[in-house]
């Protein structure tokens, strides 16, 4: 069976905010460092399932719901953002639904990603599918990468 991939619904809300706060989650994350609240994710979660121009996807494999992919459309490019669900990590999950992703979203000319230095996983899936660094951010210990299709 292979993994799919469809838009979020309402009714994945308590996944993915169990997911937002799962701790590998918090320390691989460039936007913040502390658990967020379910009335704050409540209302990011619905920004994206209600946005014409930004997607939340849920991936599942058979019956059970592997992680997420936001993208966020910018004018020229897509921002791609992921994460595993922590019972599924270290089994290619991350490489096979990005790949799904880009597959399905390949209209744009790109896609790029940001990722702490130390993210050695999400690293090496973006380097995987193609990805190259196109700037290093010292300050923040971040990669931007880009994918030129």
């Amino acid at each position: 069976m292979s993994i799919t991939i469809r838009k979020a619904k309402i009714s994945d809300l308590l996944k993915t905010f169990e997911w937002a706060n799962e701790k590998e989650t918090i320390k691989n994350s460039i936007e913040r460092s502390k658990k967020v609240s379910l009335n704050e994710h409540t209302k990011w979660f619905k920004n994206y399932i209600f946005s014409k121009h930004n997607h939340l996807l849920i991936a599942s494999y058979k019956t059970q719901l592997i992680g997420l992919v936001r993208i966020d459309m910018k004018k020229k490019y897509f921002f791609l953002s992921f994460l595993v669900d922590k019972d599924k990590r270290n089994k290619s999950f991350g490489y096979r639904i990005l790949n799904k992703v880009i597959k399905k979203y390949k209209k744009k000319k790109f896609f790029q990603a940001r990722v702490k230095k130390n993210n050695l996983a999400s690293n090496l899936i973006f380097k995987k599918l193609g990805f190259e660094i196109k700037y290093t951010n010292q300050i923040k210990k971040t990669y931007l990468y880009r994918l030129v299709l």
